[in-house]
């Protein structure tokens, strides 16, 4: 509580100053654009909604993301080979292995790894089974990731598994799946793209024998138990 106090005075203090800019509407900050944002009655967002949703897209957008490229970073330290691979097809501007391998990195190491559903109707026909309302629906998404039957030697880490093809969005649910899937899932994985090519422009990425990391679930994401460590020397 004393960090949501700490976060909702700095929205407070950062919403005062973005208002009192005469030029607000030329403004194309995320914050500016919630500002100008009216609901279909035509009035704006409270501080508090404003908050909310700056806080939304920290802990779900943000995080997520950099916690997979922790992910990326500690599956490439134990693959050097696919490393120098990456190497070579960056150096050619190509980046078909460069997807594969971060689709490969969501796909064994998801950072969310189940979701959640309410049945709001009578009943939920699932497969044999019949739901009543009111009961919760939790899908692993870990669980079919690894199985053997939707990835084979799902245990291995293969980005080969992805060249040539985008990923099936009923079998690789890292963003979930269905109408619910998450709105930021092109947007992310962009992101990913661009700070992997500039790993690959700017450094080289020293290899370990080292175990891999253990998962550390840290309320939100599970990461990498010691984020990722990692050693590198520029190029």
């Amino acid at each position: 509580t004393d960090y949501r106090a700490e976060f909702d005075t700095l929205v407070d203090s950062l919403v005062r100053k973005a208002k009192a800019d005469p030029r607000l509407d030329e403004r194309a900050d995320v914050l500016s654009i919630l500002i100008r944002a009216r609901y279909d009655d035509g009035t704006a967002m409270t501080t508090s909604d404003l908050a909310d949703e700056l806080l939304t897209m920290l802990a779900a957008g943000h995080e997520t993301t950099a916690t997979t490229l922790a992910w990326l970073v500690e599956r490439l330290r134990r693959h050097p080979k696919v490393w120098d691979r990456l190497v070579a097809e960056n150096e050619a501007g190509d980046d078909e292995l460069r997807r594969a391998t971060i689709y490969e990195t969501q796909r064994c190491r998801p950072v969310i790894d189940f979701a959640g559903r309410t049945v709001l109707a009578e009943t939920l026909e699932l497969g044999p089974y019949r739901v009543p309302r009111g009961y919760k629906v939790i899908v692993g998404l870990d669980l079919i990731h690894s199985d053997d039957r939707v990835f084979p030697e799902a245990e291995r880490f293969d980005p080969d598994r992805f060249v040539g093809q985008h990923p099936d969005l009923y079998s690789w649910v890292p963003f979930g799946g269905g109408v619910r899937r998450c709105i930021g899932a092109a947007f992310a994985d962009m992101e990913m793209n661009v700070v992997l090519r500039s790993l690959l422009t700017d450094f080289q990425l020293v290899p370990t024998d080292a175990r891999d990391e253990r998962f550390h679930n840290r309320g939100v994401a599970s990461a990498p138990h010691k984020g990722g460590l990692t050693l590198v020397h520029r190029r």
